[in-house]
């Protein structure tokens, strides 16, 4: 195979995960003080160091000297938590709409969760969720796609 054959197969893969994510994620809302989308990313891995806070932030663009300047700790900037502890459960969605579990609107809702979820997982390996900032706090669900580069979704919550 050749560079350019190569080259070919990666932007189709990544295109294909992107419509793919973009596809799971339709019409789904982060829910916080306000509702907002999920976005497709894609970022150069600056840091081969493993999919962490540091390395994150690095492939942001976000230097050490940066965080030194803005007087604030790392784990103030920037925090890593699972995905199933982000995406809403159905019970978080249930108490959302003031209803029950077997509400079919939340049964529908939650089923596109876990597609979502499931979406994830098959197009991206070590998937964990970044939370950057405070009070508007952008949220990066984020693994390494099959190229080595860090892909996924961002989301924004609100927190007051």
């Amino acid at each position: 195979m050749t560079n350019e054959t190569g080259s070919k197969a990666k932007t189709n893969a990544v295109a294909k995960m992107r419509s793919d994510l973009e596809k799971a994620a339709e019409g789904l809302t982060h829910t916080s003080e306000s509702d907002y989308p999920y976005l497709f990313f894609t970022l150069p891995i600056w840091d081969q160091s493993g999919l962490n806070t540091d390395g994150f932030l690095r492939s942001l663009g976000v230097s050490q000297a940066f965080v030194d300047d803005v007087s604030l700790p790392v784990d103030k900037l920037i925090e890593e938590s699972k995905l199933e502890n982000f995406l809403p459960s159905i019970d978080d969605l249930a108490d959302r709409s003031g209803t029950d579990t077997k509400d079919p609107e939340v049964l529908a809702l939650s089923k596109r969760f876990r597609k979502l979820e499931a979406v994830l997982r098959k197009h991206l390996g070590d998937v964990k969720v970044f939370r950057v900032g405070q009070v508007e706090i952008s949220c990066f669900i984020v693994g390494r796609d099959k190229s080595g580069n860090f892909a996924g979704l961002v989301t924004t919550s609100i927190e007051t």
